[in-house]
This record gives structure tokens, C-alpha cells and sequence, in this order.
């Protein structure tokens, strides 16, 4: 039988599943996500256009910062991809792990994992090609393959894929609905305290302090953010899962 999200249930589930784990996600977060993502904008920033410059003078040095720097977007991308593992197990495994028995996990479904995420976005590449709404709709089913994965320890890609197309039936407008209003919310709330509080310090303190401070409070807010999604993800699965998904994992072995 379909269970039907239930909205506000979510986000309750959202919230309570980042008070439950707020001090051992934070702290894979700060090491995987923080401190990559603020080293790489304190010793490799994106260029600075001219006032006067045309679009085409910005394009080509963007272009020219992500070719010089590419081996470094990959690392930290591949960084990032094992903190959203490790805190999907943190949340996720009824075991209760501890945060170095959860990056021994992580460590072992790595490969199935981020193998899982690159066919999904194939996936969801073709499908955008076909008038943009179809890419949305795969994206969609395709949604809590991630948290499927490592909650059922089925490491099968196939397995999760179906597991998550079979969990979102009948729920799709649904997960979108809740999906986009979370994202644009927690987007807006980030522009708003980096520009406001970027302001703050630009008018206490002056120079390169300022620049610094200003990296650093975009820095945290962004992990915040990272730690967000992945809460999010997690308890969508949750809800359309509920309370037994682990014993059903059989089934799709």
C-alpha cells in the first residue's frame, strides 16, 4: 500500500532528525565540507570581473578558473559526496554507529554510491534534454535512492534505484512540492544572512579581514545547508518508508 507524505509530518522529521544528530553531523560536516570548501575559496577565489566587463569576458574567466582548478572542484566534490554518505549512516543505521564506525561504512558503499548518483544524473541529463519536465520527474523518483542504499544496506545500484522509484509512486507533486519549498527557503535564508551579515562586517572591520570574516560566514552557513539537504533526504525516505524499511529490504536483493 502507498503511504501518503504527509507535509508537515516531514519537516517534523527534518527537524527532529538535526536536534537528534546536530553534534556528530556537524562535526562530519566540518571536516568534509567546511574546511575543504574554505580552504578552496581562501587560496583559489573566482575571479573578479571589471564593472565594465562584457559577458563574454566574465564567461571566459569562469571558464578558465573551473579549468584550472578542476582537479580541486573534484576532490572537494568527492569530499562532499562522503560526508552525505557518513551522515546518512549516522542518521539512518539503527545501530546507533559512532562517527568512525560510520566513516568505516561509508568508507566500504563508496563506490556503489557515488556509482548510483552518476547514473542518476545521466538519468536525469537525458531526460531534461525531452522539454526540461521529464529530467524533474527522474530526479524526483530517484530522490531517496541514497538514503534507500545505506538504510536497507543493499548496495545493489539497480536495487536502490527501483526501491526508490517504488517508495515515491504516488508521491511525486508531493516530494517535489516539499523538496522545492525547503530548497528555495533555506536558499533565501542563506542569501539574506551572507549579504546582511557580509554588510556587518564590512562596515566594523575593513581589508582583507573583511574578506576573510565574509568567506567564513558564507563557509558555515553553506555546511549548515549541506546538512540541511541531507536531513531532508533522509526523512522523506522515512516518511514513505516508514516505520519497518529495513525488513523489507529483501525483497529488492
Amino acid at each position: 500500500m502507498t503511504r501518503k507524505l504527509d507535509l508537515s509530518a516531514c519537516w517534523n522529521e527534518v527537524m527532529h532528525l538535526f536536534r537528534a544528530n546536530r553534534e556528530l553531523l556537524l562535526s562530519v560536516a566540518g571536516v568534509f565540507i567546511l574546511l575543504p570548501g574554505l580552504a578552496f575559496a581562501m587560496f583559489s577565489p573566482p575571479p573578479v570581473s571589471a564593472p565594465d566587463a562584457t559577458l563574454e569576458t566574465i564567461y571566459q574567466g569562469m571558464q578558465q578558473f573551473y579549468t584550472d582548478n578542476i582537479f580541486w572542484i573534484i576532490l572537494i566534490g568527492l569530499a562532499n559526496g562522503f560526508a552525505s554518505v557518513v551522515m546518512l549512516v549516522l542518521i539512518l543505521d539503527r545501530g546507533q554507529p559512532s562517527v568512525g564506525e560510520a566513516m568505516r561504512r561509508g568508507l566500504s558503499i563508496l563506490l556503489p554510491y557515488y556509482a548510483m548518483g552518476i547514473l542518476s544524473g545521466v538519468m536525469v541529463f537525458f531526460g531534461s534534454l525531452a522539454f526540461v519536465l521529464p529530467g524533474i520527474y527522474i530526479f524526483i523518483k530517484l530522490l531517496v535512492a541514497g538514503p534507500a542504499m545505506v538504510a536497507e544496506r543493499n548496495y545493489k545500484i539497480t536495487a536502490a534505484l527501483r526501491r526508490s522509484w517504488a517508495l515515491t509512486k504516488g508521491n511525486s507533486g508531493r516530494v517535489l512540492v516539499f523538496v522545492l519549498v525547503v530548497a528555495v527557503t533555506a536558499f533565501f535564508v542563506y542569501l539574506t544572512s551572507v549579504t546582511v551579515i557580509g554588510l556587518v562586517i564590512r562596515l566594523g572591520v575593513g581589508g582583507d579581514m573583511a574578506e576573510t570574516l565574509t568567506t567564513l560566514v558564507d563557509a558555515v552557513l553553506s555546511m549548515f545547508l549541506s546538512v540541511l539537504m541531507v536531513c531532508v533526504y533522509a526523512a522523506l525516505y522515512r516518511q514513505l518508508a516508514g516505520p519497518a524499511a529495513e525488513d523489507v529490504a529483501e525483497t529488492f536483493s
